[in-house]
């Protein structure tokens, strides 16, 4: 126990100085480095059968044959395909399901090397997206997590007039993705009149052919998962409240200091999706959380305070250590950590 809260001291410690170094490239290097090696020790002596979903991926249909092509394609095929090709060199399920674990924590870990080394994005911002995200996606998570990366790419260079078009493969990775995809068309001229037209359509045709779709074994996944959720059969607890509370008040200071910058299409969009599926379902709207918290972030919003007082704050994140531990306790089974600390102390 002590060797993996040493572990977790360091993961954060290396990637708060890999984006406080901004002096020396060398030093940016051993520190990106560092974090690297502290995160996959991490991910090494962390059990991933200790997260609160494991048990939910491993009995997952996703990982039985498709009924057939279409079915392949609308049942995000993302987690299907990564599990299949790992089980053509593995026997066992619970040595695929490692392996996908390690895949997946590399592709969180990338991302948040390559946040490290943005410098138009301030560091508590990186730190608290860090703090926020990092076991989410690279030790919980195996398929929302690449689909969360792939949109703070595209906000992030969206928000700075680049391209990034790969994330029109996000609905093959996670369905909720179908959502804020409309984003991808955000410069179009009638943005928001087509995306008004388009959720009226899709609402409409869902109830027109929903006894249809019952039928049809492709959709069995899709149709399960807006059951559930829209009978609130997946239960929410105090702390989503809490949390909503949280963002509604970051949402409510942006349009209090930065307006007109919190008219962005993509902005917009973000923050009407999460309150209209928070109001579905608190858990819901806590998965789409990512998505809004991500564009608010890394959104170049005008410094309305001086240099000095960002370098402070920037400085003072390191505060943000006891959430980042938080997050570890919250996504993992903490009677299986009482139960290694007692064994640790007693044995």
């Amino acid at each position: 126990m002590i060797v993996i809260l040493i572990a977790i001291l360091c993961t954060f410690l290396f990637y708060y100085l890999a984006c406080l170094s901004y002096g020396s490239s060398k030093q940016k290097i051993f520190f990106i480095a560092s974090f690297i090696v502290s995160a996959f020790t991490l991910r090494l002596l962390l059990n991933p059968n200790l997260n609160n979903d494991y048990l939910l991926y491993y009995s997952f249909k996703i990982f039985h044959k498709p009924h057939g092509f279409f079915s392949y394609l609308l049942n995000e095929p993302y987690l299907y395909s990564v599990y299949s090709i790992f089980n053509i060199f593995i026997g066992s399920q619970e040595t695929v399901f490692l392996a996908m674990y390690w895949f997946n924590c590399l592709i969180t870990t990338s991302f948040f090397v390559w946040l490290a080394g943005r410098l138009d994005v301030q560091i508590w911002k990186k730190m608290l997206l860090f703090v926020l995200h990092f076991f989410l996606f690279g030790f919980v998570l195996l398929r929302n997590g690449p689909a969360y990366i792939l949109f703070a790419l595209f906000f992030y260079y969206s928000f700075r007039n680049k391209p990034f078009k790969w994330v029109i493969l996000t609905p093959f990775i996670h369905v909720s993705s179908c959502l804020l995809l409309t984003t991808f068309f955000y410069k179009s001229k009638n943005y928001f009149k087509f995306l008004v037209l388009g959720i009226l359509a899709v609402l409409l045709f869902f109830f027109l052919f929903k006894s249809f779709l019952i039928d049809v074994p492709a959709f069995d996944s899709i149709l399960n998962k807006i059951n559930s959720y829209s009978k609130n059969n997946i239960g929410y607890g105090f702390m989503h409240i809490c949390f909503f509370t949280f963002v509604l008040s970051i949402i409510l200071i942006g349009f209090l200091f930065q307006k007109d910058n919190m008219k962005h299409p993509i902005l917009i969009t973000t923050i009407f999706f999460y309150i209209s599926t928070f109001f579905i379902n608190p858990v819901v709207g806590h998965r789409f959380s990512p998505y809004l918290i991500f564009a608010l972030l890394l959104y170049p919003f005008d410094t309305i305070i001086s240099e000095k007082k960002i370098r402070i704050v920037n400085q003072l994140s390191v505060f943000l250590f006891p959430i980042f531990v938080y997050a570890l306790f919250q996504t993992h089974r903490t009677e299986m950590f009482r139960e290694i600390l007692s064994n640790s102390l007693f044995n």
